[in-house]
């Protein structure tokens, strides 16, 4: 029995032998093991804490931008007075949740939110783009003068009437420029539709092409400042031409109305200036716009006043004209030099003065209206009224206008409504617009925020419509169409044909009730 046992106690033997071992082993582990690795964790919560969002060069940059606003926004004052903006409460609550940021992208997301507050279109902040670490390599320019200037064109649709029986498409010259159609209401009115996607000459490279071919500038060649302004205005022209024999094509068809679509248009340059005036049966008179006390202002306005001086010099006429210009720009440059400090409307609450005037200046310059093609020997000219850059005319007997605007019209389309609307030349339909208002002049003036290098754009002027309202109000249509988030086009187009059939209905019970 004994040599029965023997391999059953070694086998136990081995067993326990290899248990003890394992167990020592595990033991050594922790003893040498567990330190380094509480170490290492030590030292990952060390750099972590090393690394950790720091909000203090975020509140320095957040107090320069709301200095930066009190020196130079131009709708600071509407913000308080029209829209009743706590600023002292907003400005806390933005300092706390910076403080509780926990990254840089918290942070951005931040100071947007607080831009945005103010509920004005040209309000905005551009964040620094990542430096890129590839290698450097020189490279030529190449693409037309056009593409090199940032001609592009813009494929915003518009409103789609194509699904309709009653609507036909009108090609033909300037179509592939401003496309549009017949539409015939259930009455038997037909409408003829021109949509401008952009009121901007850049959205047109072809018609550049051309302009810089009338002008006969070398495609490779150099373009300085003043080539630039010389293509703009070359390519507008046409533009502006190309608008009105669309309109003539459609009286020659039978319209006896025109829509012109400005839905979806981000607005543009001062080339609407020239297009509302070349489409509109009345005269076009300007409203006020008011401009910052503030050296930026300062120097454009007496730059101004020296071309008229220089026109009065010369002995041109009208010199009453001139001489009610050249006191204007004196007052506005006096008033522009008074001094004013708004800084408590972000600790306080309150201004006890006004930064803005907008009592001497119209949207159009020194006078709220000239006729087409006034002054044309004047160095002043356009000072006294801009739109006179142009080439356009005036014609009482063009085709009554609507204009299709939605909530996704901004800035120079907004400016295209607001004035027909002001001077009862067009019926406006659709949506509330955008807002915004009066925007930069030369560039504005330049924020830039030191420790994030964020670069913020502020208005410098407000732009003041027939009732005093501002025009970061929006405009609102005559003819309001109920038009959802969730409409598909065929549903806004069969809302907004609907209104004017309406409208139409509306018009006719009036006009027999006289």
């Amino acid at each position: 029995m004994v040599r029965a046992d023997l391999p059953l106690r070694r086998a136990n033997l081995i067993a326990m032998t290899r248990t003890w071992f394992v167990i020592a082993l595990v033991w050594l582990i922790h003893v040498v093991v567990t330190p380094n690795t509480i170490q290492s964790q030590s030292s990952h919560r060390a750099a972590a804490s090393t690394t950790q969002f720091d909000p203090q060069p975020w509140l320095e940059d957040f107090q320069q931008l709301t200095d930066a606003m009190a020196s130079h926004y131009a709708d600071l004052e509407w913000a308080m007075y029209e829209r009743r903006m706590d600023l002292p409460s907003l400005r806390q609550d933005m300092e706390k949740r910076l403080r509780q940021a926990s990254d840089e992208q918290a942070a951005h997301r931040i100071f947007e939110k607080f831009l945005d507050s103010f509920g004005d279109g040209h309000l905005s902040i551009a964040w620094p783009k990542p430096v890129d670490s590839s290698p450097v390599t020189e490279t030529t320019a190449d693409g037309s003068l056009c593409s090199r200037l940032g001609y592009k064109a813009s494929s915003a649709p518009g409103i789609d009437f194509s699904l309709f029986p009653g609507f036909r498409t009108l090609g033909g010259k300037g179509s592939e420029l401003f496309s549009g159609g017949l539409l015939t209401l259930q009455n038997g009115t037909k409408l003829g539709l021109i949509r401008i996607a952009l009121l901007n000459e850049h959205a047109f490279p072809e018609e550049c092409e051309q302009a810089v071919l009338e002008m006969r500038l070398a495609d490779e060649g150099k373009c300085d400042e003043h080539c630039e302004h010389d293509i703009a205005l070359g390519t507008a022209n046409r533009l502006t031409a190309e608008i009105v024999k669309r309109a003539q094509q459609f009286r020659s068809v039978g319209a006896s109305a025109l829509l012109v679509d400005v839905t979806d248009n981000g607005g543009g340059s001062d080339w609407n200036e020239a297009v509302v005036r070349s489409l509109s049966s009345v005269p076009l008179v300007e409203d006020h716009r008011g401009f910052i006390k503030h050296e930026h202002w300062t120097t454009e306005l007496e730059i101004q006043l020296r071309s008229v001086e220089a026109d009065l010099k010369s002995g041109a006429e009208p010199k009453a004209v001139l001489e009610e210009a050249a006191t204007r720009l004196r007052s506005a440059i006096a008033r522009g030099k008074e001094s004013c400090d708004r800084s408590p409307a972000f600790r306080e609450g309150k201004l006890d003065c006004s930064l803005v005037v907008d009592d001497i200046l119209f949207w159009s310059g020194v006078l709220p209206y000239a006729k087409p093609g006034s002054f044309a020997s004047f160095e002043s000219r356009t000072t006294l009224f801009h739109p006179l850059r142009y080439e356009y005319s005036e014609d009482a007997h063009r085709l009554p206008l609507y204009v299709a605007v939605d909530r996704h019209t901004w800035s120079s389309a907004e400016r295209f409504a607001s004035l027909l609307q002001d001077n009862g030349a067009a019926t406006i339909v659709g949506e509330l617009t955008g807002g915004a208002g009066c925007g930069f002049t030369n560039g504005g003036i330049p924020t830039t925020l030191t420790h994030s290098h964020a670069q913020v754009k502020m208005p410098d002027c407000v732009g003041l419509r027939k009732d005093g309202s501002n025009g970061n109000d929006g405009v609102t249509p005559d003819i309001l169409v109920p038009w959802a988030s969730r409409d598909t086009p065929f549903m806004k187009a069969s809302k907004l044909l609907r209104a004017l059939e309406e409208g139409a209905k509306h018009r006719s019970r009036k006009n027999w009730a006289e």
